[in-house]
């Protein structure tokens, strides 16, 4: 069991599979935070002791290094090859399954306190995951972790590149990072993506994606930090929304 778990941890720590990385869940934790109810606040508060999203944001991918979580490992990502539609179980990946019955978990009265807590945090998290374009795969390249890049030199693939390292090039704090991103934002853009569902930011992910793939040669740096910084920080906000949306109506 040691020995398995050490191998878990290399290579969690080692392979480039968590979507946004730890500093862009926050940022979406802390957005989703600012449009939470207060309803939902006191109720968030009730499960797990208190309502700061960030603060669990990133539990989805830190349970992935205990051995218990062993079949949890594809739920973070959903496949759906360029000109196909979504079709449940044809392809890897079961992130879509899993955040509807994780919202059904929530709703359903008769659900344990653990299992709600244990479906908050990962409906947290997933909801961020899928709003990262390379979550939604085309079911050739592992969601861009096959392609094998540079950035600045550095030795790395396409899916770090969107995970962390568009957003930490920025070297801003999460709660800096979130001041930025709404200093100028549009109450009314918020309050359409809250009323979204998941079909909606899936699809969106799915023609995204497309932008990821948009470079030539292997060393990206400042010329594709400018093609996609709109689009990353698009997607955060968006995720925020779509997040505090989705909390609201469970918890309202």
């Amino acid at each position: 069991m040691k020995i398995k778990y050490l191998v878990l941890v290399f290579i969690l720590l080692s392979q480039p599979l968590l979507a946004w990385g730890n500093t862009g869940h926050r940022i979406v934790g802390e957005i989703a935070e600012t449009y939470l109810t207060k309803n939902a606040k006191m109720q968030i508060k009730k499960l797990i002791g208190h309502h700061d999203l960030s603060r669990i944001s990133n539990w989805g991918d830190e349970i992935k290094a205990d051995p218990e979580w062993d079949h949890a490992w594809d739920w973070h990502y959903c496949t759906i090859p360029d000109g196909e539609e979504y079709e449940p179980g044809k392809y890897r990946g079961q992130a879509i399954e899993k955040i509807n019955e994780f919202i059904g978990t929530l709703k359903n009265t008769a659900s344990t306190k653990e299992e709600k807590q244990i479906a908050l945090k990962f409906l947290v998290h997933l909801t961020q995951d899928l709003h990262q374009p390379l979550h939604v795969g085309n079911g050739k390249d592992k969601g861009g972790n096959s392609i094998k890049v540079k950035w600045f030199g550095e030795l790395t693939n396409l899916h770090s590149i969107w995970d962390t390292k568009l957003i930490e090039h920025q070297n801003l704090s999460y709660t800096e990072y979130v001041n930025y991103l709404l200093l100028d934002v549009n109450y009314s853009e918020i309050r359409k993506w809250q009323g979204d569902t998941v079909m909606d930011y899936i699809n969106e992910s799915k023609n995204f994606r497309n932008h990821c793939y948009d470079y030539s040669g292997d060393n990206l740096k400042w010329e594709y930090i400018y093609k996609n910084k709109e689009l990353v920080e698009l997607r955060l906000l968006q995720s925020g929304a779509r997040l505090s949306g989705e909390l609201n109506r469970i918890f309202k």
